[in-house]
């Protein structure tokens, strides 16, 4: 039996697809997270032209981040479901047909003999990348969900904004930074006192 990927492939009418996704992994080393975005992506472009829409560069991209990101506004996100429902678009189908990094991970293992494993590189860049992009994402969320409590009887407020920072303190030197300092110095006053 065909896995998600090979049947959304098929019906969709994308037969390529698979195997540009495990071109993608083991000639440019895609990480799963960015596949998924690919996959996910041109299943909603194919949907798109199918209607006959005409598609910008990346249009398909940016319209996929509208209906998934937590970040975006509901009402940026309405407004792209009913451009493609207009379009003649079933949304929600074409959202059943979307699937998860760990579906294309299991596609590349089990169908196409695809190694998944992956050789993590840590640098302060990608620690920076990482939890900067965590932050952004609770930050929106925390938003969204003090704006859902706003006005009711036990909750008011105004205009809330959330900022999220983190201070990091070694234990060892007993100097405190905050993470973007402490990352752009390259660690704490540990190594100094050792020189």
């Amino acid at each position: 039996m065909a896995c998600k990927v090979e049947r959304v492939c098929e019906r969709r009418g994308l037969p390529t697809l698979t195997e540009r996704l495990a071109e993608r992994r083991t000639e440019t080393g895609a990480s799963l997270r960015d596949l998924e975005r690919f996959f996910n992506r041109e299943v909603l472009a194919t949907a798109m032209r199918a209607a006959g829409m005409e598609l910008l560069e990346d249009e398909a991209g940016n319209v996929h981040r509208l209906l998934t990101d937590e970040d975006v506004s509901h009402a940026a996100r309405t407004e792209a479901r009913d451009r493609l429902t207009r379009a003649g678009i079933d949304v929600e189908a074409v959202e059943c047909d979307f699937v998860t990094y760990g579906t294309i991970r299991t596609h590349l293992r089990e169908c196409e003999g695809v190694d998944t494993g992956r050789e993590v590189t840590v640098d302060t860049t990608t620690v920076r990348d990482t939890v900067f992009k965590l932050f952004g994402r609770t930050e929106a969320v925390t938003e969204r969900e003090l704006s859902r409590l706003d006005g009711r009887g036990d909750f008011d407020a105004g205009e809330l904004t959330v900022s999220l920072t983190a201070r990091v303190a070694c234990e060892a030197c007993g100097e405190e930074y905050g993470l973007r300092r402490l990352l752009d110095r390259g660690g704490c006053g540990c190594g100094e006192s050792q020189t």
